[in-house]
């Protein structure tokens, strides 16, 4: 009973172990925020292996569940790298299902990037949209309304209104290293 007891604990200390070995770092903001420069800007000066989760979305098949897709892809990036960085609006019922999976398997850093919400609306009507989902502009409002209001216990969070310069960003981003 004590040895089983003993087991159980070191299969615990083993899991938090690689948990905190495994970091997952979560963008989350309205759409024209910066959330793709920042992880871009993140992962050219960083060990951080950032994934766009857009193009994820964007190559799926029809029948194929994105969410699903991004873990996968989440999932073996840690094969490689021992920090990986997404983005994501952060709003609904199933993300909030997908984070919570996640934060079983690796340890989880909430990072809010917000803009004002025209702020995010001339940038998305201004930015290269192969690399983005296309949405209307009136869904682009809705939705970012929804991603605005959304609140968690922020582990950081990028006022990005300016833009924040990239040394400022890269500051906080290694506050959480």
């Amino acid at each position: 009973m004590v040895l089983c007891r003993l087991h159980h604990q070191f299969l615990i200390l083993l899991l938090n172990l690689t948990m905190t070995q495994r970091t997952l770092y979560m963008l989350i903001g309205p759409k024209g925020a910066g959330k793709t420069y920042v992880g871009t800007l993140v992962a050219q000066n960083t060990e951080i292996q950032f994934i766009r989760v857009e193009s994820i979305w964007l190559a799926l098949k029809p029948g194929e569940n994105g969410w699903k897709k991004v873990e996968q892809a989440i999932d073996q990036a840690f094969e490689s790298y021992p920090k990986v960085m997404i983005e994501s609006l952060g709003a609904g019922e199933a993300f909030g299902q997908f984070r919570a999976a996640l934060a079983e398997k690796y340890a989880l850093k909430l990072i809010r990037i917000y803009a004002a919400l025209d702020t995010c609306l001339y940038r998305v009507k201004h930015r290269n949209n192969a690399e983005h989902i296309p949405i209307s502009d009136d869904k682009v409002e809705q939705y970012n309304q929804i991603a605005a209001a959304v609140t968690y216990d922020w582990d950081l969070e990028i006022d990005n209104n300016t833009p924040a310069p990239d040394q400022d960003i890269l500051a906080a981003i290694q506050t959480l290293m």
